[in-house]
């Protein structure tokens, strides 16, 4: 991939200031779509009252073209400036 591809990928994302996700409780929450990946973050509420961030990632559809040969997804996870997880996340496409 060259740099033109991840600007182009970028100019091509999509911010959905809200939408429901199928998986949990939460009501409808923004979401950006970006390479195919909808990635949600969003305030879930625990049964005591404490307030908790989700950050969701829904890979089912993803682009080949940010893929690894091997079908994985290369991700890194940033708080503030700290790097806190990376590594290759299994996608749909890797399992089969």
């Amino acid at each position: 991939m060259r740099q033109e591809d991840v600007e182009r990928l970028h100019a091509e994302s999509r911010v959905h200031p809200v939408h429901a996700p199928e998986r949990d409780e939460a009501g409808e929450v923004p979401m950006i779509t970006l390479g195919g990946m909808h990635v949600s973050s969003y305030l879930v509420l625990e049964p005591g009252g404490e307030v908790r961030v989700r950050l969701s990632v829904d890979l089912d559809e993803v682009s080949s073209a940010i893929l690894t040969d091997a079908g994985t997804l290369p991700m890194e996870l940033l708080v503030g400036e700290q790097r806190v997880w990376w590594g290759k996340l299994e996608t749909r496409t890797s399992e089969r």
